[in-house]
């Protein structure tokens, strides 16, 4: 899979993306990463990608001009408007040749869950498009599929938002992660599941005492793994599983 990233801020994502699970995916050709500068599409000496809002106000909008002339390039074809069809649906014809999603990073967009991430994974490329300031111009989601927020929050910009995106997509690939069998039955598999704790080795930890937390102290104890768990009974591991996991 492509992810392809517009942002302002491009030196923000090869800390993240070139370490761990998401490097040794690189390598094997499961995933690619293309981290895309807004502001090499905009005129000018000084490659301004932003402007004062008509009508007035704070801030300062993203210019949907430069981003629709890097959209054009990012996707390998021509972006042609078309009549709409429903308030929430796409104006852009693209070529069905690569299945493109351009999603676009915004705090009032429908909040990511675990599903939306493995109906993503059915993309061949993934365009994230990242606010800043006051945001995009609004003629900018013509040329969205669709908005995603993380979280019901704003935050400075798009760029954590495409991070999370591409995190939570990339684990749902086959092959990024080691053991497939670590997403099956993990929080979110399914709508509400919370996964049963986890424990490893030591057996048993000695607290002497970790201070004060609220108003309580903490007394000196040991911290052991629960019995069952060490008993090599699979059958009887199972049961304690599934009485503790959880659906919220």
């Amino acid at each position: 899979m492509v992810f392809d990233i517009i942002t302002i801020f491009p030196e923000l994502f090869p800390p993240y993306l070139n370490e761990s699970l998401l490097k040794h995916a690189q390598k094997k050709g499961l995933l690619d990463f293309r981290v895309h500068n807004l502001r090499d599409y905009a005129p000018g000496k000084h490659h301004v990608v932003d402007d004062r809002p008509y009508g007035g106000g704070p801030g300062m909008i993203l210019r949907a001009d430069i981003m629709i002339r890097c959209l054009e390039t990012v996707t390998g074809y021509g972006l042609r408007v078309t009549k709409k069809t429903s308030p929430h649906s796409s104006l852009v014809t693209r070529n069905s040749r690569t299945r493109t999603r351009v999603i676009a990073l915004d705090p009032a967009g429908k909040q990511l869950t675990q599903a939306m991430a493995k109906r993503l994974t059915t993309y061949d490329q993934l365009v994230l498009l990242c606010g800043r300031y006051e945001g995009f111009d609004e003629r900018v989601y013509k040329f969205a599929d669709e908005k995603i927020s993380i979280g019901p929050y704003v935050l400075l910009g798009g760029e954590l938002p495409a991070l999370v995106v591409i995190d939570a997509v990339s684990r749902m690939i086959p092959g990024v992660v080691g053991d497939p069998e670590s997403i099956v039955n993990e929080t979110h598999s399914t709508e509400g599941y919370v996964e049963y704790p986890q424990y490893t080795r030591p057996e048993a930890i000695r607290v002497q005492g970790m201070g004060y937390r609220g108003k309580k102290k903490l007394n000196p104890r040991t911290l052991t793994v629960p019995n069952v768990l060490l008993s090599g009974d699979h059958k009887k591991i199972e049961q304690w599983r599934k009485k503790y996991a959880r659906h919220k």
